[in-house]
């Protein structure tokens, strides 16, 4: 659990800082920089793993003459199986390696983009308390295509300003402990002084949400509120193309993998349980964490459609090495 809160921290200031150093704030861009430079980070691990099911499905047939020499000796069996495997250098499990891979940085990028999304809601905040105009420029630069604002969710049923009820909700409770309070304590006596946190002792917590309290909010929150008046935040459409995205690429992986019992199950659940998890997430979570998803499957579908044509021209070298 420590070492998820580590890779986080890390992946949230990375972004953090390709938006502040590299792409002069522009959300999307720093997107797209961060899932290339992730993706280039795992592709050596795809490649490696392609090749170990390119082996595995070289020697298949062999595993399956195996099976029926000693379908009454499953001791044997899987001695013989563990033989040539080693042999050949392949592995049952190498071809999965990229999908159990999948799910941890799934997990890990939704908490970071959670944290990003908090901390641009408080600046959004501060901006807004110093200077409507500056608050309102900075607010504009939350849209992307018919996404009013990234930090909400693409979702038809989403209102574009998270509302006094949301912002003040058990989901925020841990935002006084947010790092760009610790970085800037300043702003952690604003937030004070605007009533939205309250200090007992040494500790800050998010006040109790009240309807004088609700009234401040919506008033401060106002000029942007009143820039979409009418409008919902999206249409549903990032959490589809992250689903579908994701069923695609999961399929695309697995396509040319050697089918066996033992991976057979593995693979129709994770074909299945990632796109339906990547719908479900990117409905409730904030529009950008859906950006990045959808963008990272269509980087990974490429790469798996390079690796597989590079290395379908190899297999027949491979098998005809391993068979001799």
């Amino acid at each position: 659990m420590q070492g998820d809160f580590f890779i986080t921290q890390w992946a949230f200031l990375g972004m953090r800082w390709l938006y502040e150093a590299l792409t002069n704030e522009n959300i999307v861009l720093t997107i797209i920089i961060a899932t290339l430079f992730i993706r280039l980070l795992t592709v050596f691990g795809d490649i490696r793993s392609r090749k170990s099911s390119m082996k595995m499905a070289a020697i298949q047939p062999q595993l399956d003459k195996l099976k029926k020499k000693y379908a009454n000796d499953p001791q044997k069996l899987n001695t013989e199986q563990q033989k040539l495997m080693r042999e050949s250098g392949a592995s049952m499990f190498g071809g999965c390696l990229p999908m159990l891979i999948t799910m941890p940085l799934f997990f890990i990028f939704i908490a970071a983009f959670r944290q990003w999304g908090n901390e641009m809601m408080v600046r959004l905040i501060l901006t807004l308390d110093d200077n409507k105009d500056k608050g309102i420029e900075l607010f504009q630069s939350f849209k992307f295509f018919w996404i009013n604002n990234l930090w909400m969710p693409d979702n038809g049923f989403s209102p574009v300003v998270a509302t006094a009820k949301e912002f003040f909700g058990a989901a925020n409770n841990t935002l006084p402990k947010l790092l760009y309070f610790q970085e800037h304590p300043e702003a952690l006596q604003r937030f004070v002084d605007l009533g939205f946190f309250v200090k007992n002792g040494d500790a800050y917590a998010l006040a109790t949400l009240t309807d004088g309290l609700a009234t401040s909010y919506n008033a401060l929150m106002a000029p942007c509120a009143e820039l979409y008046k009418g409008f919902n935040n999206g249409w549903f459409i990032f959490p589809i193309l992250a689903g579908a995205s994701t069923y695609l690429s999961t399929w695309i992986m697995q396509k040319n993998q050697p089918k066996s019992d033992a991976t057979a199950s593995t693979n129709k659940v994770m074909n299945w349980l990632m796109p339906v998890m990547s719908f479900v997430f990117c409905l409730q979570y904030n529009a950008s964490f859906a950006v990045y998803w959808t963008f990272s499957n269509i980087f990974s579908l490429g790469t798996s459609l390079l690796i597989n044509r590079s290395f379908a021209k190899k297999q027949a070298v491979v098998t005809e090495v391993i068979e001799k």
